[in-house]
C-alpha cells in the first residue's frame, strides 16, 4: 500500500514538473515571438512605451537591475535606467508576461492607425489632428493696421510648440516691415488664453538626442530670440488674456504695451515646480511692476493670481466682464487706433531707447540660468513626473 501511494505521489509530482516546463517553455516561446513581432513591424511607438517596453526586456532577461545610473548629461541613458529600475524585484517570468502583453496592445491598436497615411506633400508641420502651425497660430488681418494673432490650440489648452513660437516670430518680423501696421493684439482660442510652453515637446526634445547639452542649447537659442523679438518689436502690442495664461504667456507680459483681461482668467508662473526659473524678463519687469514681495510670490513660490488680484498688482491694464469679452475687444482695439499714429510709435519707441539694452541683457541671462537648471536633477526628474502624468492621463 505504501508502496503504491509512493508510486502515486511521484506520477503527481512528475506531472507537475512536466506541466511547469511546458509553460515556461510556452512562456519563452511566446516571449520571443513578441520580440521577433515588434522588431518586423512598423508600429509608432511613443517613447514612454519604448522605455516600458525597454525595461520589461531586460528584466526578462537579465533580472533586477544592478548597473549604476547613468550620468545626468546621459538622459537616454538614465530614462532606460530609471524605467527598468522601476521594476523593482519583479521576476522574469512575470516581466515576460507584461512585455507579450504590451507588444500585443501595440499591434492590435496599429491597424486602425495604419490607415491613416501621411499622403500630403506639404512641408508645413501637422499635428495629430492635421492642423498646420499656421492654424495652431492663426494670423487675422482685421486691418491694415491690425493684426490678431490667435492661438488656436484649444485641445492642448493652447500649449506653444517650437514650429508655433517659430510662426509668431515670423509673424512679428512681417509686421515690424509693414508700414501701415499700427497694432497687433493677442488671444487664444477656446477656454484658456495659454498653458505656456508644451512640456511635451521639451520632454520630446530631451529623450530624442543622446546630446541633452545639445538639446538645452538649441532650447536656450530659441528662447532668447523669441524674447527678443517682444523686446524689439516696434508696433503696438496688447494682450486679450480670455482665461488661464500659465508660463511664457504670463512672463511676458510685462513687454506688451496692454494687458486686458477676462473676469475668468488666472495667471500663474510654476517656475519653481517645474524645476525652472525665470523667463520672459520677468526677474526684471515682475518687481518693477508689483514690487519685491508680490513678484516673489509668483515667481518664487508659484501664486496664482486671479484676474482682479493680477490688475492690482499692475500686470493687467483692465479687467473685462467675460460675457462682454469680445464686445470690448473691439472697442479698446477701435480707441488705439483711433489715436495718431505717428504719436503712437514714436512715443512707443521713445520708452523703449531707456530699456531696450537693458531687456536684452536680462533675457540673455535669464535663458542661460535656464540653459543650466534644465541641466539639473531636479529638471529631469520633472520631465520625467510629466510624461509619466500624460500616459496615466490618457490611459
Amino acid at each position: 500500500m505504501k508502496s503504491s501511494l509512493s508510486i502515486f505521489r511521484l506520477f503527481q509530482i512528475n506531472n507537475i514538473i512536466r506541466r511547469y516546463a511546458s509553460n515556461e517553455l510556452s512562456s519563452s516561446m511566446d516571449f520571443e515571438t513578441a520580440k521577433s513581432r515588434l522588431e518586423s513591424s512598423s508600429v509608432q511607438v511613443d517613447n514612454e512605451t519604448k522605455l516600458k517596453l525597454y525595461a520589461l526586456y531586460k528584466q526578462a532577461t537579465t533580472g533586477v537591475c544592478s548597473t549604476s545610473k547613468p550620468g545626468l548629461t546621459d538622459f537616454v541613458a538614465r530614462a532606460k535606467w530609471t524605467a527598468w529600475s522601476s521594476l523593482g524585484k519583479m521576476n522574469q517570468q512575470d516581466a515576460q508576461k507584461q512585455y507579450i502583453q504590451t507588444v500585443q496592445q501595440l499591434v492590435s491598436s496599429s491597424t486602425s492607425s495604419n490607415q491613416v497615411n501621411s499622403t500630403s506633400t506639404s512641408e508645413e508641420t501637422t499635428n495629430e489632428k492635421g492642423q498646420s502651425t499656421e492654424e495652431h497660430v492663426e494670423l487675422i488681418k482685421k486691418s491694415p493696421s491690425h493684426w490678431e494673432i490667435v492661438l488656436n490650440r484649444p485641445e492642448k489648452y493652447n500649449a506653444i510648440t517650437r514650429p508655433m513660437y517659430e510662426r509668431i516670430m515670423e509673424i512679428f518680423d512681417q509686421a515690424t516691415q509693414d508700414k501701415q501696421l499700427i497694432l497687433i493684439s493677442f488671444t487664444g482660442k477656446g477656454k484658456f488664453y495659454s498653458a505656456g510652453t508644451d512640456l511635451a515637446d521639451f520632454a520630446k526634445m530631451a529623450t530624442s538626442s543622446t546630446n541633452l547639452k545639445e538639446s538645452v542649447e538649441l532650447g536656450r537659442i530659441l528662447l532668447e530670440k523669441y524674447i527678443g523679438k517682444y523686446i524689439d518689436f516696434p508696433k503696438i502690442l496688447i494682450a486679450f488674456i480670455n482665461g488661464p495664461a500659465v508660463g511664457i504667456s504670463v512672463s511676458t507680459l510685462g513687454l506688451f504695451d496692454g494687458v486686458y483681461a477676462s473676469s475668468n482668467a488666472t495667471f500663474s508662473l510654476p517656475f519653481t515646480r517645474t524645476a525652472q526659473s525665470a523667463e520672459g524678463c520677468s526677474s526684471l519687469t515682475f518687481p518693477s511692476l508689483m514690487g519685491s514681495l508680490h513678484a516673489k510670490d509668483i515667481l518664487l513660490f508659484d501664486r496664482k493670481l486671479t484676474a482682479e488680484e493680477a490688475q492690482q498688482r499692475g500686470l493687467v491694464t483692465k479687467i473685462i466682464d467675460q460675457n462682454l469679452f469680445e464686445e470690448e475687444k473691439d472697442k479698446i482695439c477701435q480707441h488705439i487706433l483711433s489715436l495718431p499714429h505717428g504719436s503712437l510709435l514714436a512715443s512707443k519707441s521713445l520708452m523703449q531707447k531707456w530699456t531696450k539694452e537693458t531687456f536684452h541683457r536680462v533675457n540673455s541671462y535669464e535663458v542661460e540660468n535656464l540653459k543650466q537648471r534644465w541641466l539639473t536633477e531636479e529638471f529631469v526628474q520633472a520631465m520625467m513626473t510629466f510624461v509619466r502624468g500624460r500616459k496615466k492621463t490618457k490611459s
